[in-house]
């Protein structure tokens, strides 16, 4: 490995280590004490070190959801490619979003459960070639397939928010109410994504 090589792994490794520790803080303390200088703390840096990764904590909030985005987007590509019907294949991406956000909770909640909006607005993940867009669009591209398979008179858009909302509801409730008698989480969630893809249907 290179010199150059060697810095820039480096330096990719100190900026995840500061994103790690300001999702931490987020996790633990709240938006109100997160800071440079907390975060320095965390890792054992000086707050002009942060700096030079990150301008303030609103870009901090910024970049902790877009790698969210990111790793969805790419696990939502791959997601169904070896099944041949389209409404399979939203299927599968569905199953895949659940799955993503239950392996990786707290990730998750600070991107679709924490309210960012005063520090970062949604509209800001949603820019032609951003992550967001991207995973927003890759989504509609599934659902519209499906309905045109099944001859769905249903609008693409209102579904694509639908079933989002529908995957997010079960995200969300395994996250936050672990303690609740759900049915056994595969049959919990096969279940629902079997209802979501009936209800597609004419």
């Amino acid at each position: 490995m290179g010199i150059i090589e060697r810095k820039e792994r480096q330096k990719e490794s100190l900026r995840q280590e500061i994103l790690d520790a300001a999702r931490d803080i987020l996790l633990t303390e709240g938006f109100a004490r997160l800071s440079m200088r907390s975060i320095a703390k965390r890792i054992e840096y000086s707050p002009t070190t942060i700096y030079l990764y990150f301008k303030n904590k609103e870009e901090l909030l910024y970049h902790l959801c877009d790698e969210v985005f990111e790793r969805l987007l790419g696990i939502l590509e791959k997601a169904g490619d070896g099944e041949a019907s389209a409404l399979a294949r939203l299927r599968a991406a569905m199953q895949s979003y659940i799955d993503y956000g239950l392996s990786e909770p707290d990730r998750y909640r600070i991107a679709f459960m924490a309210d960012i909006n005063p520090y970062v607005s949604a509209k800001n993940f949603l820019d032609e070639g951003k992550n967001g867009f991207k995973l927003l669009r890759d989504f509609h591209v599934k659902v519209e397939a499906a309905l045109a398979e099944v001859s769905s008179p249903l609008t693409p858009s209102h579904v694509v928010q639908a079933l989002w909302a529908h995957a997010h509801g079960i995200v969300s409730l395994l996250i936050i109410n672990p303690d609740f008698p759900w049915a056994k989480r595969d049959d919990l969630i096969n279940t629902s994504l079997d209802i979501a893809m009936k209800g597609l249907q004419p």
